[in-house]
């Protein structure tokens, strides 16, 4: 395996490994760093596993590169953020138990790193090699990983695997859509099983979201959302939901969020507030989504996220249909209106300009008085 480790790590992991190594602890490279090392694909995100106690090891990290660290004690994680970009999360090598389907793992620390593979979602991922000095670039594959991807297959380690974590069931497909893989027989069919037993719903509705809106991160998102058509898994989503080549706009996942929001029509909103997105975020694509539902020009100035996604959802429309409204609400009362004459003149403006029937000021002056 050391000769698949990047250049650029290749130094940095043996140095953490040395460090570690003096204090008495083994560490290995695990997970889909592994793969993508495998496959010669770049990542910007290394998991770690150390058969003690790594706080020292992120400190080490810290000290020689720069960066900073978050501690998640409820797993016994550090997520370490280099200065130069790189990511590494740094566990204790441990085992996994859920306490009820779809529940977050009860962790127990174990001396043995096979344990630690096995409570990986994939065969794919279910894989390691040693960056401590004696023994760097060693790998050890226990369940096939390097033979499963060799023939391009997505294979869970045990049959309740998608009852114990139902978000493996969007990371089947999402990596069979990313590497162009197919699901293994047997794993195709307990995914359709899981899917007919809803598995999808025993998880809180943010969770599910976290899991499904990173497929809006692929560049292959559309052969993701063909494998989530072909095994009915969007309707967790949210009720006709589907693909739409608008998503091709842009590779911007804030965009394409939007964009699903807008496609939706009149229950797009209640989506959106199904997301727990940032606030801010979130009213900037409700105005999007207004815009789509009242088919009238804006009041004020678009932000480039609002154009680009309503340009994108309805192509076609005249010039001036996003741009401001030529009138302004004081206008509307020099020219003696008042209540809700002002609010029926707007929108009355609104809509021609919308339609294209206005095309500057004047033109919208003149349509008022006339």
């Amino acid at each position: 395996m050391i000769a698949r480790i990047p250049k650029e790590y290749k130094e940095q992991l043996y140095a953490i490994g040395t460090y570690a190594h003096k204090l008495g602890l083994k560490a290995w490279v695990v997970g889909g760093a592994v793969r993508d090392f495998y496959l010669k694909q770049g990542t910007l995100d290394i998991d770690l596993a150390f058969d003690g106690n790594q706080e020292s090891v992120a400190g080490f990290c810290i000290k020689q590169w720069g960066g900073g660290k978050r501690k998640f004690s409820q797993f016994g994680t550090f997520r370490v953020n280099l200065a130069s970009g790189l990511k590494l999360d740094m566990v204790r090598v441990r085992k996994e138990q859920y306490a009820y389907p779809g529940a977050l793992p009860t962790v127990e620390f174990s001396p043995d790193i096979k344990d630690d593979l096995f409570r990986r979602d994939f065969t794919t991922n279910a894989w390691c090699f040693s960056i401590s000095p004696a023994s760097f670039g060693k790998a050890y594959d226990p369940f096939g990983a390097q033979k499963d991807i060799d023939a391009g297959l997505i294979r869970i380690l045990h049959d309740k695997s998608f009852l114990d974590d139902p978000t493996r069931m969007y990371r089947a497909v999402r990596f069979a859509g990313r590497f162009g893989w197919k699901l293994a027989p047997k794993t195709e069919r307990l995914l359709m099983a899981a899917v007919k037993e809803e598995y999808p719903l025993l998880l809180t509705r943010e969770r599910f979201c976290r899991e499904f809106l990173k497929v809006l991160k692929e560049k292959r998102m559309k052969e993701i959302f063909a494998l989530m058509e072909k095994y009915d898994m969007l309707k967790f989503a949210w009720p006709g939901l589907h693909w739409n080549d608008a998503l091709l706009y842009t590779s911007d996942i804030q965009e394409r969020t939007a964009i699903l929001v807008c496609l939706l029509g009149s229950s797009g909103e209640n989506f959106l507030r199904t997301l727990h997105l940032p606030k801010e975020f979130a009213q900037e694509i409700l105005g999007a989504w207004k815009i789509t539902q009242e088919k009238m020009c804006p009041v004020a100035a678009l932000s480039p996220l609002q154009r680009g996604v309503l340009e994108a959802v309805m192509p076609g429309l005249p010039p001036t249909a996003l741009e401001p409204c030529f009138i302004r609400g004081r206008e509307l009362k020099d020219l003696g209106l008042a209540g809700r004459k002002i609010s029926g003149a707007l929108d009355r403006v609104r809509k021609a300009q919308w339609d294209g029937e206005i095309k500057t000021r004047e033109e919208a002056l003149a349509f008022l008085k006339a």
